[in-house]
Order: structure tokens, then sequence, then C-alpha cells
């Protein structure tokens, strides 16, 4: 009889233990509802008076926990927890690799209203998942009312599941950042969006190590007039998931392509005024141009797993007593006959012309 009363104790405890984590809402399950559902009866405009009302209607696993005990707690438990009343910010990060985490944080508008911003992640393994969500709070009626802005419209710069999205609310200052993190770079490209007392608006892009980019180009061209990047794509040439990183100036007429594996940056290719960048079929590219008078140049290269693996070069030179053209072949730096030098351009396949869409590094 004992152990029938312990079997049952345990089964309701378990079932107990099921029904309240199906309380819980998923991450899916915010996504598609949020914007459909304004909140109300919310106490005031603080932190924490925003982040129980949300949690009233969106009821998640992370900020119910935090809600019991709010307090920041140095990392010391399951989740580290900051939380910075004063400055309007709190969040919990769950430690895991199935944790689940959130932030949010709230400004002050210029009509007395307040802009409360909401991020919730859920890990999975290596991979982040998070989605970000926008209120205006009305203090005359105590209601938070889904918002859209510019940030709510964000593209990424490559369209792929495999490099991490996060937004960076801030604890201090007003700026949220939109980080892009490329594994197989080991760098981010940083996306700053600023407030400017009622909406966040898209201010500028930050590429990490684009110092050390930029050099590469200024050494071969001694930084012409007019060459600062202010515009980049990324496009992955030799589809295998690393986008190379495409940077031009305002007037398109400097332009250079760069890899980047593993924290080490390659130029692969670079133009200015006189030269002009070659696209293949096969994903191959190049640069092509004059190389003084009765001289025409290209220059081509086949990228696998975002780096060079074979070059081939083509000059044609003007004979100007004989009044005919003769070519002169190269394979990886090594002169070959007209007939390899042929082969070898011919296989990386027919011309292409490829029009990129480029971002701004500045609105």
């Amino acid at each position: 009889m004992a152990m029938k009363n312990i079997l049952t104790i345990l089964l309701l405890t378990i079932s107990a233990l099921i029904v309240s984590a199906q309380n819980y809402v998923t991450i899916d399950q915010i996504s598609d509802g949020w914007e459909k559902k304004t909140i109300t009866g919310v106490k005031d405009g603080s932190i924490l008076s925003l982040v129980r009302a949300f949690n009233g209607t969106w009821h998640n696993r992370p900020t119910t926990d935090l809600l019991k005990n709010p307090v920041s707690n140095d990392g010391d438990g399951d989740y580290n927890i900051i939380v910075d009343s004063p400055n309007g910010y709190v969040s919990a990060f769950e430690l895991g690799d199935d944790g689940e985490s959130f932030s949010a944080c709230v400004w002050k508008r210029n009509n007395g209203h307040r802009l409360f911003a909401f991020v919730f992640q859920k890990m999975h393994g290596l991979s982040i998942s998070q989605i970000i969500l926008f209120y205006d709070y009305d203090p005359d009626e105590g209601t938070l009312t889904p918002e859209y802005n510019e940030l709510s419209k964000f593209t990424p710069s490559f369209n792929d599941s495999y490099h991490p999205i996060t937004y960076l609310l801030p604890r201090k200052g007003k700026d949220i950042v939109v980080n892009e993190y490329f594994m197989n770079w080991y760098s981010s490209i940083r996306h700053i969006y600023k407030w400017d007392g009622m909406e966040l608006y898209y201010h500028s892009v930050e590429i990490e190590k684009f110092d050390v980019i930029r050099k590469e180009y200024d050494e071969m061209y001694d930084a012409f007039e007019d060459s600062d990047f202010t515009k980049y794509i990324l496009y992955d040439f030799d589809e295998d998931g690393n986008p190379e990183l495409w940077l031009s100036s305002q007037n398109e007429e400097y332009q250079a392509i760069y890899s980047i594996v593993a924290g080490e940056v390659s130029m692969l290719a670079s133009t200015y005024f006189k030269t002009h960048f070659v696209f293949y079929s096969s994903g191959a590219l190049g640069v092509a141009g004059g190389c003084g008078t009765g001289c025409f140049y290209i220059n081509s290269i086949v990228l696998k797993d975002s780096k060079v693996s074979n070059s081939f070069e083509e000059f044609q030179l003007y004979d100007f007593e004989k009044d005919k053209i003769n070519n002169e072949y190269s394979i990886n730096g090594t002169e070959v006959s007209k007939k390899e030098g042929e082969q070898a351009f011919k296989s990386l396949g027919e011309a292409i012309e490829i029009k990129p869409t480029f971002r701004n590094l500045k609105k």
C-alpha cells in the first residue's frame, strides 16, 4: 500500500511538472502571435512592470524565473541575471546548449510614451534563434501596443542560417547593435541603430578588421581620391557557404573583393577607374584592364573553400611593327604555352554579369 502511495505521488509530481512546462510559450509561439495582441493592465513604465506585463501575456520560463527574485546574481545560478532598473534594463541568460534567455529595455519617448524592447533567445547546440519585439507603452491607457520600426525589418547581410544573428540591447547608452557573427570568418558585422527620441533608426555598419581590409587596398593603389569604401555586399562566389566580402566606393570605380577565413584576410581581386571585374559561370572571378600602350591583361582566380586554388593570367600585347596581337599566358605564376593558357581560361566557363546590390556602410 505504501509503495502504491509513493507511485501515485510520483506520477502526480511528474504530471504537475509536465503541465507547468506546457504553460510556457515557445519562441515560435511568441514570434507567430505577439504582433496581434495589445497588452493591457500595465501598472507603470518601469522596466520590471513592463516585463511583468509582457510575461502575463507571453508566459515564458526565463522571464518567470527572473521575476521570482528580480535582483542581479553575478552569474550565481542557472541564469546570469542583471536587473538594472535605473537604466531600464534587465536580462536573464541561461547557461547550457539548450537554454532559453531574454533581455529587455525601455526608452523614454518625447511624447510621454515609452518604447519597450524584448529579445527572446533559444539555444540549439551551437546555433541561436532570436526574436526582437517592440511595444509602445501608453501611460494613460496602461497598454503595450505592438510596434514595427526599421530594426523590425532587419535583413541579414548574408541570408544563411549558418551564422548567428544576435540583438544586443543597451544597458548603458541608447543604441541597439545587431551582430552577425560569421563562424568561418571568426569575426562579425555589426549594424548600429541609434535613438532619436522617438524611434530607432539605422545608422551605420561596422565590419570587424576593416582597417586591415582597407590597408591591403591602400598598399596597392596609394589611396586614390574618392576611393573610400562606402558600400558592401556579401557574395558567395564559390558557393561553399562562406561569403566573400565585396566593398565599393560611392561612385563604384574603386572596388575590392576579400576572402576571410579563420580570421585571415586576403584581397582576392581589386579594381580602380582603369580596370573592371570579370566573372565566370564556374564561380571564378578576375580583373581586366589596360597595362600600357597596346597592352591588355586578364588575371583570373579559381576559389575553393574561399581560398585561391588556381590563378590564370593572360597578356595581350600589340606588336606595332607586325600589326598583330601576341598572347602570353601563365598559370599560378609559371609561363605556359598559348594552348595551355587558352584551355585554362576555357575551363572557367562563360563570362557572366553580376550586378551587386550594395548596402551602405553609413546611412
